[in-house]
């Protein structure tokens, strides 16, 4: 699914109107109509706007799928304890945590992606000389 597809399947399964979601992170429906129909794609202060609106990743906004909204088990009980104590928080404090746990994971990604790259690259000299 693109990100287009994403932004619009997430809101309307919020029940929630292009206005409405415009309202929340300080932009004209218009815009939020641009960006759903993929005639306009949001700048990284937006996208941060919509991922904390619609209350997923931005990883999970971006690159989502059936999966990521589907419910999601956790074997780890001391992990699923944490995750309960994050429903106490407030809103804002949780997002702050999520905000940490999706960079911590863009990093992994990240690394990775170089680490691949880096291989190639010694692939690629290997296979001049």
């Amino acid at each position: 699914m693109s990100l287009a597809e994403n932004i619009k399947k997430i809101r309307k399964k919020k029940g929630w109107s292009q206005k409405e979601l415009g309202e929340m992170i300080g932009s004209h429906l218009s815009h939020i109509n641009r960006i759903e129909t993929g005639k306009q794609n949001p700048s990284l202060e937006v996208l941060i706007k919509l991922a904390d609106a619609l209350e997923v990743s931005i990883d999970g906004l971006v690159r989502g799928s059936e999966e990521d909204f589907k419910e999601i088990r956790i074997e780890d009980k001391n992990m699923a304890e944490r995750i309960k104590l994050l429903n106490t928080m407030d809103p804002e404090d949780r997002k702050a945590v999520i905000r940490v746990i999706d960079a911590m994971l863009t990093k992994k990604k990240i690394l990775r992606i170089v680490a691949g790259e880096n291989q190639t690259e010694n692939l690629a000299q290997r296979s001049f000389t």
